[in-house]
């Protein structure tokens, strides 16, 4: 904290001058003209530069840098270059990261106040002030290994990424699937249709089978995972009818740890109750009154309900 206090302290009056200089967009347009790149140049407004009030470096940032961010025109379209001066004296290994991230967040910033459909070219320009030359790449694409995955990534942002999309794919392809891939094509089927008015007969008729297969091999924690996801998430399960289904057709070491987790849900579901009516009703009954009743109300030990008085 003492080290952060301090850089703050020696950073504020510098980045006040560095933003009043970078304020002024004759200077920026100078600066800009000169020392963007020409494709950048060939579509921007400079004669359109508007100062936006708003930094967008968090506070673990601040330290390294201090930033203007200028709201222009591409080919008549709303987009934004952002220059950022370099407190840090030396180069820095990971720039194009903090970069990425930077401009992350402004979209975001964007998305949110805007409510826009689509997003503007962010255009980021770094002046560096160290001692010595810069070094270090400015290229997201060299911090990236091994070499073979570097054409992967230069296509990962302008070509759509991969989506499952699960109400897409038919329940029969997914069955076909889970052959060889029963952990994954189990789990898949529990998120295809834990929403599922039907998922009782849904789960009597199919899922059941991948997941007996599972705990037949042994995999009773995948098990456990996917039966602990269903009961949790999903309101359409016949609670009687569950755990009847989990006594009769799953072994022992699955039941144990389903009604393991089970005991600890409830417990935590009294606790949270006990929380709520030790602070609802605290000024309604006397201390050894208010006690009897949560305990009452909730069955919990006197012991944990005092020790949660003392908390809240």
């Amino acid at each position: 904290m003492e080290t952060n206090l301090e850089n703050t302290s020696i950073h504020q009056p510098h980045d006040k001058m560095v933003k009043r200089l970078l304020s002024n967009p004759e200077a920026a347009k100078d600066i800009l003209s000169l020392y963007l790149p020409k494709e950048v140049l060939d579509i921007a407004d400079l004669n359109y530069l508007e100062m936006q009030k708003d930094s967008f470096i968090d506070d673990e940032h601040r330290m390294y840098a201090v930033d203007i961010l200028y709201k222009t025109k591409f080919q008549n379209e709303e987009g934004y270059i952002w220059v950022l001066l370099e407190h840090q004296r030396k180069s820095d290994f990971w720039m194009p990261v903090r970069i990425f991230k930077y401009i992350a967040i402004i979209w975001d910033h964007l998305r949110k106040s805007d409510k826009s459909d689509s997003i503007p070219l962010v255009y980021p320009l770094v002046v560096y002030n160290g001692d010595q030359p810069y070094s270090h790449s400015l290229a997201l694409n060299d911090l990236i290994k091994p070499d073979a995955s570097k054409e992967i990534f230069n296509t990962l942002f302008t070509k759509p990424f991969s989506l499952v999309d699960l109400a897409e794919i038919k329940d029969e392809t997914l069955r076909n699937q889970a052959q060889n891939h029963v952990k994954g094509i189990a789990l898949l089927m529990a998120l295809k249709h834990v929403f599922d008015r039907n998922l009782q007969a849904f789960f009597d008729q199919t899922l059941i089978n991948l997941l007996k297969q599972l705990d037949q091999a042994g995999d009773t924690d995948e098990v456990v995972d996917v039966l602990y996801y269903l009961l949790k998430e999903s309101e359409f399960l016949d609670a009687e009818q569950f755990w009847s289904v989990l006594h009769r057709e799953f072994s022992s070491n699955v039941e144990d740890k389903m009604m393991t987790i089970a005991d600890k849900l409830e417990e935590k579901g009294k606790l949270e109750v006990a929380k709520r009516l030790l602070v609802e009703r605290r000024k309604e009954l006397s201390e050894i009154d208010l006690i009897a009743w949560v305990q009452r109300m909730t069955g919990l030990s006197l012991e944990k309900i005092k020790e949660l008085q003392k908390k809240h």
